[in-house]
């Protein structure tokens, strides 16, 4: 723990004054969480100018050291001194919001970890007294990357890795709004493989699932980058496309699609050869979404009704 000398009149106040900052910097130090001292600087006209580091923990200290920005001695130094032009900007407005409003404030801001990696940091600030405030910054990394992974998994399908059926609706609920208002044209395909079930039966689950993940694999690759390919349940996948140019436009993006799933699949040691179906509705969002899910689904299996291995593609475009 590094920090200024209590500047007093008064030995004996000074040195209670001392022994009080070292029980708090033992407190502190033995904290894994950054803990420091500012002191505002102000103007003559009483505005906050800047600020000065008063004390400082081992964890702030080491946490210093990650930062691009470096620095011997940070005790007495001002805010870009210690951490470098970019962060003290932030922290400065962290801080004077703190004084001003007068209770604890937190945010949470990117910084450099332990290891060297970037990471998120948790920064609370309470203030006591005119100029002072009291920082705190905790490495939140682990919680934020657990987070992640967490949302990751209420959005995505685990085996395929794309998008699940709740994620889906949320994007084609954004992707009617956004077409309609720039009277623009999207389309909606429900696909899956036809006697995907005797694959199951034949090869095993595990082979199934492996088709399963390159079955999606050629969707995407056959697609646009701005298509959404997402799996409904079992083999019945999701295919949004936004800004096509009508019917003909999606009918050539499916022959591509169809057309790669003409090769064999290389499943390990197994290949085989699969058909699929789908339906496809082209739509100008003047419909409810649900009903455009509906209508892909009852063509999917219209196409499947007619022979399998092939596609069907309607529109829904309200003519004025």
């Amino acid at each position: 723990m590094k920090s200024n000398e209590p500047g007093m009149g008064n030995p004996s106040s000074a040195e209670s004054s001392q022994r009080q900052l070292d029980l708090i910097s033992a407190a502190l130090d033995a904290s894994e969480d950054g803990f420091a001292i500012w002191k505002s600087v102000r103007a003559d006209d009483g505005s906050i100018k800047d600020f000065t580091l008063l004390l400082m923990n081992n964890s702030g200290l080491a946490g210093l050291a990650g930062l691009d920005h470096k620095i011997e001695d940070p005790i007495g130094k001002n805010l870009v001194e210690v951490t470098g032009e970019i962060p003290a900007k932030g922290l400065h407005d962290l801080f004077e919001r703190a004084l001003t409003e007068g209770h604890g404030v937190k945010d949470v801001v990117t910084g450099i970890t332990k290891d060297g990696s970037k990471g998120s940091f948790e920064n609370t600030v309470v203030p006591f007294g005119r100029d002072l405030v009291f920082a705190t910054y905790r490495d939140v990394s682990a919680d934020q990357r657990e987070h992640k992974k967490l949302l990751w998994l209420t959005e995505h399908d685990f085996l395929t890795g794309m998008p699940n059926r709740a994620k889906l609706q949320e994007y084609l609920e954004e992707s009617f709004v956004m077409t309609e208002s720039h009277k623009s044209l999207m389309a909606f395909v429900f696909i899956d493989i036809d006697y995907f079930k005797e694959v199951n039966d034949r090869f095993g689950h595990d082979v199934g699932d492996a088709l399963l993940v390159n079955f999606v694999k050629r969707i995407k690759h056959s697609l646009p980058s701005r298509a959404l390919v997402a799996r409904i349940a079992g083999d019945e996948f999701g295919i949004c496309i936004q800004d096509i140019k009508g019917e003909e436009h999606v009918k050539e993006l499916m022959e591509n699609v169809f057309a790669a799933m003409e090769r064999p699949f290389t499943l390990g040691e197994i290949e085989t050869t699969i058909a699929c179906s789908a339906g496809c509705i082209v739509t100008d969002g003047s419909e409810p979404p649900g009903e455009i899910m509906r209508m892909a689904d009852k063509t999917m299996y219209q196409a499947k009704n007619e022979g399998r291995g092939r596609f069907i593609v309607q529109s829904l475009i309200k003519t004025t």
